[in-house]
């Protein structure tokens, strides 16, 4: 009986285009890289063997783009820092800034969509709103119930992310009414150049609204105490549906 050779490598196909990324070499890519986009998958998951040949395909057409792979199953400390819950989840990195993250298995066409949006991001812009979210983290989430009176007495913007039936049983004087499930929503209505004070019964919503806000952009502080160490206080109050009571 003959021997069978074995088969070399096919040296007539291209090169495999993306790229394995690991803990060792993942900040390092996506930093130093003008634009890199990675595929977050595993093996067992279904979705992201269908996702894979179309992110392959890709990385052919734009070669000017680095494509990375990371293995979830192997590189968990990866994973978890990108706070990656779902997989296939793809996320692009243009000049080492984060511009997309979104989980599912797209089709060649979305893919190319997102491609063309990061190329035609003004870096300019992202970059300054990354710096203003920077500094926004640097100031105190959080302002006392006094400081926020002298803030109040000078006409401040006042956000109230109680639900409707708190809201009208008893509210700071000219504090709009906005749900914290609303407040995402808002944010692009909110002013930029100037604070916006978040308020609910206790301090405890007015954080989250808070957290949501900043990520917008907005400088938003919550009121600690809220509206009950408002009241306390013995200032005013008003009640029923309207910022400000009726004259």
């Amino acid at each position: 009986m003959g021997a069978t050779a074995i088969a070399g490598p096919d040296e007539s196909e291209p090169p495999m285009a993306t790229i394995a990324l690991t803990d060792d070499t993942f900040e390092q890519t996506v930093t130093e890289q003008e634009i890199v986009l990675v595929d977050f998958w595993a093996a067992w998951c279904g979705p992201c063997r269908q996702f894979g040949p179309v992110f392959e395909a890709a990385s052919e057409r734009h070669p000017g783009i680095v494509f990375g792979k990371v293995d979830t199953e192997a590189e968990r400390r990866i994973s978890a820092a990108a706070q990656v819950t779902s997989i296939p989840t793809l996320m692009a990195f243009r000049e080492g800034v984060l511009v997309y993250s979104q989980p599912g298995a797209l089709p060649a066409s979305a893919l190319e969509q997102v491609i063309e949006g990061v190329k035609a991001l003004d870096m300019a812009e992202v970059h300054a709103q990354v710096g203003r979210l920077r500094s926004l983290n640097d100031l105190p989430r959080e302002i006392s119930a006094d400081d926020f009176a002298a803030a109040w007495s000078a006409e401040a913007v006042v956000v109230d992310v109680r639900e409707p039936m708190e809201y009208r049983a008893g509210h700071v004087p000219g504090a709009e009414l906005v749900p914290l499930r609303a407040i995402a929503d808002k944010a692009p209505e909110l002013p930029r150049d100037t604070p916006v004070y978040v308020i609910c019964a206790t301090g405890n919503r007015s954080l989250a609204g808070t957290d949501l806000l900043r990520r917008a952009g907005v400088e938003a502080y919550s009121v600690a105490g809220g509206t009950s160490a408002w009241a306390s206080a013995g200032r005013e109050i008003v009640v029923g549906p309207y910022a400000v009571a009726a004259p």
